[in-house]
């Protein structure tokens, strides 16, 4: 499985968690250096992450769908 991959694991992880309880201090803060990485992932270079990395992977996320779903469900591929 490729970085990516796995950082979206983590993260979706994070948020079903996040679904069914409050989620811990040393949780979210896990939870939002995955997210950040994420996000730098998708960022053309390091001040770009904030907003146009979040918004590069929304569209990522939208074209991706399927493998979104599969993600959040914990199947990887």
């Amino acid at each position: 499985m490729s970085e990516l991959f796995r950082l979206l694991a983590l993260y979706y992880a994070c948020d079903n968690t996040a679904a069914m309880r409050t989620l811990t201090a040393s949780e979210v803060a896990a939870c939002m250096q995955h997210f950040t990485a994420i996000k730098t992932h998708f960022a053309a270079d390091a001040h770009d992450v904030r907003n146009a990395g979040y918004q590069r992977f929304k569209i990522w996320e939208r074209e991706n769908g399927d493998l979104v779903v599969r993600l959040r469900a914990g199947r990887y591929l």
